[in-house]
């Protein structure tokens, strides 16, 4: 995956994990992330 795909894919996943007020995101938002990133089919469903 090119870094110009891959980027906005962590940014939604690890963008916020250092800020002071973190929670955790769902595993739907995680879902939705992949699914904007191309990211589908049976190995990448979360559940």
């Amino acid at each position: 995956m090119p870094l110009a795909d891959m980027w906005p894919l962590t940014q939604g996943w690890y963008g916020n994990r250092l800020d002071p007020g973190y929670v955790p995101a769902s595993a739907q938002h995680h879902q939705d992330l992949l699914a904007k990133a191309g990211l589908t089919g049976p190995f990448w469903q979360l559940d």
